[in-house]
């Protein structure tokens, strides 16, 4: 079968990276959008060449009533190329009331991943495909480089993850739409994917074109480019990484260094080894705990860190440990006035929280630890406060009101810290923020907001 440009530059990718090989058993994921379904039809076109077997795989989350008939039209769609399909539903919204804290768009990704490894292992399959492109790799690029990631969080999405490919990270948005254009593919078009309140719809629709238009055309290449030089540079501090890692040892169920081992390794190495050890751990630790991690090694004397969800770093005589302990925490229960701009310190819980108002921009905070509200709607003054028991909010991304413990265990916040867990409300009572954890979605920044209240975190046992 004659290939055109599009097919044989797919074929060579795929080829060169390696990520189907003869005898794979295939699972491509479709949504029934014109990217999945270019990348059926594509691969379909190629299967030959490859010597492999394709299947497809398709979910509705029972969001949207016209799903049921993209569910249908995906079948369709894969019988005409003559691949099995399977179709399957799986109510989301159900799924976030009974696990209280997650957004819409996490629910549905939890809940569809669950799915993919479900279908893949019932039917044998060895590779999971997905339909990610270059211009999904830049958005993500400035969604990361917006709250301040690393290189480990600006390096993205890679062909190849174990057994989940990219075979369409070699394109972008416009050439996969010119392929569907050119092959008169049908395909469903999900209206939320245009709603510019979500900021990565902001940055692929109002961003992305400015910077096309006016500074970069090539945007998507330079930004593949950046990535490849950063994940270059980041397997290479990770060999040096893996050997200091290597020396460290077990004790009582925790992670320990001997500090002779580790104090030659500079900046860079630690915060990287510091990084391996909690991925180790599965957790999630702020830049700012691993920085003073590393300014604890390199001081003389004994010390201790909280990192939350009972966790502690530790430096004795020449060990470095990181593991259980059990929490015990002062009792905190004050009302402080939170000025703006200002701060405001908790000396039993080891955090400050500081404060501005300034003009609106681009700089959205982390979300979490950093955030960054509409001043127009909140009512000044402010307080820093214990949450109280049934106290509610609805979380940034988020259409209903959820209980704040509910979100707290949810994030595995302890029992002990959920009944004095500061947040940040008007006098009338109303939580602005969960500090560290979420915001209240109605105070999220818009295209039209003026001026914005930035809250910041620093410290703290969570």
């Amino acid at each position: 079968m004659k290939l055109d440009d599009f097919e044989y530059k797919l074929l060579k990718f795929i080829k060169k990276t390696s990520m189907i090989k003869k005898g794979d058993r295939v699972m491509l994921t479709v949504s029934g959008g014109a990217d999945s379904v270019a990348m059926m039809y594509a691969l379909s076109k190629i299967k030959g060449d490859l010597e492999a077997t394709f299947f497809v795989a398709h979910l509705n989350h029972m969001i949207r009533p016209e799903a049921v008939l993209e569910g249908e039209g995906v079948k369709r769609m894969a019988r005409d190329v003559g691949m099995d399909c399977f179709v399957e539903s799986r109510n989301v919204p159900e799924y976030i009331k009974n696990h209280k804290g997650l957004s819409l768009e996490e629910g549905a990704r939890i809940v569809r991943y669950e799915f993919f490894e479900k279908v893949a292992s019932d039917q044998k399959a060895n590779k999971i495909a997905t339909a990610h492109h270059l211009s999904d790799l830049t958005e993500n690029f400035f969604l990361r480089l917006f709250r301040g990631s690393g290189i480990g969080g600006l390096i993205g999405m890679s062909p190849v993850n174990g057994k989940y490919i990219k075979p369409f990270l070699i394109f972008d948005e416009q050439s996969i739409r010119k392929y569907v254009k050119i092959n008169g593919l049908e395909f469903f078009e999900d209206k939320t994917n245009f709603d510019t309140n979500y900021l990565r719809n902001k940055i692929r629709h109002i961003l992305i074109p400015e910077l096309k238009r006016e500074f970069c055309e090539n945007i998507e290449e330079s930004v593949l480019n950046t990535s490849q030089i950063l994940r270059k540079y980041q397997e290479h501090v990770g060999k040096e990484v893996e050997l200091y890692f290597n020396s460290s040892i077990e004790k009582a169920g925790n992670i320990c260094f001997n500090l002779k081992s580790i104090e030659k390794a500079d900046d860079l190495i630690l915060s990287e080894l510091f990084k391996m050890v909690f991925k180790k751990m599965n957790l999630s630790i702020s830049s700012r705990k691993i920085n003073s991690c590393i300014s604890m090694v390199l001081k003389n004397g004994d010390h201790e860190l909280n990192l939350g969800n009972g966790i502690y770093f530790s430096k004795k005589g020449e060990d470095i440990c990181f593991g259980s302990k059990k929490e015990n925490f002062p009792l905190w229960n004050e009302h402080l006035e939170l000025y703006v701009p200002g701060e405001v310190k908790i000396n039993e819980l080891s955090v400050k929280i500081y404060s501005d108002l300034k003009e609106a921009d681009m700089s959205f905070g982390d979300g979490k630890n950093s955030v960054t509200l509409e001043a127009e709607n909140i009512k000044f003054p402010l307080v820093v406060r214990p949450l109280s028991d049934s106290e509610k909010i609805v979380p940034f991304g988020m259409k209903k009101e959820v209980k704040v413990k509910d979100i707290l265990k949810n994030h595995h916040v302890s029992s002990e810290l959920r009944k004095m867990f500061p947040v940040v409300s008007q006098v009338d009572g109303k939580i602005l923020w969960v500090v560290g954890i979420t915001f209240s979605d109605d105070l999220r920044v818009t295209g039209k907001t003026k001026r914005v209240l930035s809250l910041v975190k620093e410290g703290g046992v969570f």
